[in-house]
């Protein structure tokens, strides 16, 4: 089961919500997760049994600690089953950056434990998350986390003009960037670099393919060379390539599916609750990403 709670007013700029994964009425839990490339990140505090993570046609990894499934540029498909107790942080894009004083680069595509992000108050943070079983408090006690570590600066401040061009304009250039930002290409470079961990250009090829996967779950009837030409991708075959590098399938498979209680952002991964009833068995809007 499922749970969200919203972080504190100042942390919502940078964190979406925070989310709880427990069983349901003693049944245990049994379900996989599709995660596409969307360059946003989750902190996963694992108290129950572990998760197994695949990249395409890879072994599986199994997780069984706590750990920040960082900004990833290969989809995974996540799965877990039993005793499940997870609480996780879902951060908007970019939003990880206020919060830790190292580069995000070095974290790319990888799954560091809490600590090594966050300093060793994140280790103090999960023992108390373990004694308690109430969402609200562990929500309270994020927050109190969260809201110490937050640091914005002019270098942050600098970061989010250019971030704010990429995502308003779908302009892919980083002299653009820097000319909304009012710096040079260089330093928009290093600031990617050091709040989100992934270069302007690639940032900007996520949210084409994120905008596009939008547009085929929420119009059935829009053709490949529609949504291809809409997104701003060279031609069809550049669409397919660069749909099925972020999302690992094809994109006629995602026509026409988009739930209710989808983000307004991007669109969503699939999560298939494996328990559920053939006739009840659905997939719902993912609430984080590993």
């Amino acid at each position: 089961m499922y749970e969200l709670r919203p972080p504190a007013p100042p942390l919502r700029p940078f964190i979406e919500h925070y989310w709880f994964v427990r069983p349901d009425k003693d049944r245990p839990v049994d379900l996989r997760v599709d995660v596409f490339v969307d360059a946003r990140a989750d902190l996963i505090f694992n108290f129950g049994a572990p998760y197994e993570r695949r990249w395409g046609a890879d072994r599986p990894v199994k997780h069984r600690k706590s750990n920040l499934d960082a900004q990833r540029l290969t989809p995974i498909r996540i799965t877990q089953r039993g005793a499940v107790r997870t609480t996780g942080v879902r951060f908007l894009l970019g939003g990880v950056g206020p919060f830790v004083r190292e580069p995000l680069a070095q974290w790319t595509n990888r799954t560091p434990p809490p600590a090594e992000v966050f300093g060793a108050d994140a280790t103090t943070l999960e023992r108390a998350l373990a004694k308690t079983s109430s969402v609200d408090a562990q929500a309270a006690l994020l927050d109190a986390f969260f809201t110490r570590a937050l640091l914005l600066d002019d270098a942050h401040a600098v970061f989010s003009r250019a971030l704010r061009h990429l995502t308003h304009t779908g302009e892919d250039t980083v002299a653009a960037a820097a000319k909304a930002a009012r710096t040079t290409t260089r330093q928009v470079e290093r600031l990617f670099a050091r709040f989100l961990g992934i270069p302007p250009k690639t940032v900007a090829r996520v949210l084409r393919f994120q905008a596009s996967l939008r547009r085929l779950m929420t119009d059935p009837g829009c053709t490949l060379a529609e949504v291809a030409a809409q997104a701003g991708y060279f031609d069809q075959a550049h669409f397919i390539r660069e749909f099925r590098r972020f999302s690992g399938g094809v994109p006629r498979g995602y026509r026409g599916y988009f739930p209710e209680a989808g983000p307004t952002d991007f669109a969503p991964n699939v999560v298939a609750f494996v328990q559920d009833a053939p006739r009840r068995r659905r997939l719902r809007a993912r609430p984080h990403s590993s």
